[in-house]
């Protein structure tokens, strides 16, 4: 179950893009800098003025808890059809 959990943190923080990409220093600089910063993009910006960006941030989130809840009952099925198999072949 914990396994389950950080495998899908792990992908909704990749979905997210909450991640460092590291910057390439200047040939006279002697340290590497890392930023999250990401680039403009105007599509986000327009959807961002127009208010619609919120509908797609939850449109995801939603999706996203839909697929955690369908992982979790599906792994709680297999759990309890696992534990019945054991006991079957126990007798």
């Amino acid at each position: 179950m914990l396994r389950i959990l950080a495998l899908c943190c792990f992908i909704l923080c990749g979905a997210l893009g909450i991640h460092t990409t590291p910057v390439q220093a200047q040939p006279e600089q002697t340290t590497v800098e890392f930023s999250a910063a990401q680039p403009e993009v105007e599509m986000a910006d327009q959807m961002r003025q127009d208010g619609k960006i919120y509908i797609v941030v939850t449109v995801l989130l939603t999706v996203l808890g839909g697929l955690l809840f369908y992982v979790i009952t599906v792994d709680r099925k297999v759990s309890k059809l696992e534990k019945e198999l054991k006991e079957g072949l126990g007798r």
